[in-house]
């Protein structure tokens, strides 16, 4: 996973340099949360939403507040300043989002955006009308009569098996996508050269 070790690098390199560069260095407590962030969350997760999971207050995480506001200073820096180093950016956005790393979040609250394409729009578009459209037999066969057990057991799966199949399409479509991206941005990425 050299990728990932590259965008993890360079996200840890410039979020430290910005801490220094601020005048306040990353703590210790900082520095060790940075390289080691959370796997999970620490609400469950009907949180709130829920008479079995009521509301729950959790203190801040001031540590994790200011890594995300310092990635995203120098995420915005680097914009002002270098516009080409938006591409380092995106490519450790897509690397670890594709690997599911926590520096995904991190990433996402310092709001770091990746690319997609353009169709991307249209075929969400096309997703919601193919399962709009699959409620077209189930009102034809509601209209004609009464339905059987086995019919609705039928319906049932179809509609199953069309959320299941939409469900893992859409996941292979997002990795698709990411690689695609991490791709395009291993050609201009700056770091990716020295690595």
């Amino acid at each position: 996973m050299p990728d990932l070790d590259t965008a993890l690098g360079f996200v840890t390199r410039r979020i430290e340099q910005e801490a220094t560069r601020s005048g306040e260095p990353l703590t210790d407590v900082q520095r060790f949360l940075l390289n080691n962030l959370p796997t999970y969350s620490a609400l469950p997760q009907g949180w709130g939403s829920d008479p079995e999971f009521p509301l729950v207050l959790v203190p801040r995480d001031t540590a994790y507040e200011r890594l995300c506001t310092i990635a995203k200073v120098a995420h915005d820096s680097d914009l002002r300043l270098n516009p080409p180093s938006a591409i380092d950016w995106e490519f450790a956005a897509a690397v670890s989002k594709l690997h599911h790393h926590p520096m995904s979040w991190l990433l996402h609250w310092a709001r770091v955006k990746e690319r997609r394409p353009w169709w991307d729009r249209w075929l969400l578009i096309a997703a919601a009308l193919l399962f709009i459209l699959s409620f077209l037999p189930l009102m034809l066969l509601a209209g004609s009569g009464p339905l059987t057990r086995l019919q609705w057991t039928g319906i049932g799966a179809g509609y199953a098996t069309v959320s299941v199949l939409a469900y893992f399409a859409s996941r292979w479509i997002e990795e698709w996508q990411l690689k695609q991206n991490i791709k395009k941005c291993r050609r201009g990425c700056a770091f990716t050269a020295i690595t």
